[in-house]
C-alpha cells in the first residue's frame, strides 16, 4: 500500500494541533509554539480593519494577562462601526482557506528525502491556522456591532444562491 501524501500531511497536520494543544497550560511555552499563529490571526484583524477603515493600530503580539486569561495579541481599532466590526471581528476564519491552501501547495507529489521539509513545515502552518481560526470573545462582541447588517447580506446571498441553484 502506498502513501498519498496528501493523506499523510493531514495526519501530520493533526498530530501538530494535537501537540499545540498540549502547550496550552504552559503560557510562555505555549506562547512560543504559538506565536505563529497569533500573527496570522492578528494580522487578520488588521488587514481587514484596514481595507475596510477600522483604522487599526499597531498590533502587539505579547502576551498580557486579563483576568484569568491570557490575551496573545490584540490590534486596537480606531473606528469600529456597524458596517466593519463584523467584517473585522470575523476575520480570523480566512485562516480555514489558507490552512487548506497551505496543505494543497504544501503536499510535495512524492514523498522524498528532500521534500521532508515540507512534511514538516506545511502541517505545523496548517495547525497554526486552524488553531487560531476561531474569533476570540473580544472579536466576538466587535462583531456584535454589525449582526442585523450581516444578516440581512446573508440571507439575501441564501435567497440569491438558492435561487441560482435552482
Amino acid at each position: 500500500m502506498i502513501l498519498q501524501p496528501a493523506y499523510v500531511l493531514g495526519a501530520i497536520t493533526l498530530i501538530w494541533i494535537g501537540v499545540l494543544r498540549l502547550f496550552r497550560g504552559r503560557i510562555v511555552l505555549f506562547w512560543l509554539m504559538a506565536l505563529p499563529g497569533v500573527i496570522l490571526h492578528e494580522l487578520s484583524h488588521w488587514m481587514v480593519a484596514f481595507v475596510t477603515l477600522g483604522r487599526p493600530g499597531f498590533p502587539r503580539f505579547i502576551p498580557k494577562k486579563m483576568g484569568n486569561v491570557y490575551a496573545l495579541g490584540r490590534v486596537p481599532i480606531h473606528n469600529p462601526r456597524w458596517y466593519n466590526g463584523g467584517l473585522i471581528g470575523l476575520s480570523p476564519l480566512l485562516l480555514i482557506p489558507l490552512a487548506y491552501f497551505i496543505i494543497r501547495m504544501g503536499t510535495p507529489a512524492t514523498i522524498t528525502w528532500l521534500g521532508l521539509w515540507r512534511f514538516l513545515l506545511a502541517p505545523w502552518l496548517a495547525a497554526e491556522c486552524l488553531l487560531e481560526c476561531l474569533p476570540s470573545l473580544p472579536d466576538l462582541r466587535l462583531a456584535r456591532l454589525s449582526i442585523i447588517p450581516l444578516a440581512i447580506i446573508a440571507a439575501g446571498l441564501f435567497l440569491y444562491y438558492r435561487d441560482a441553484i435552482h
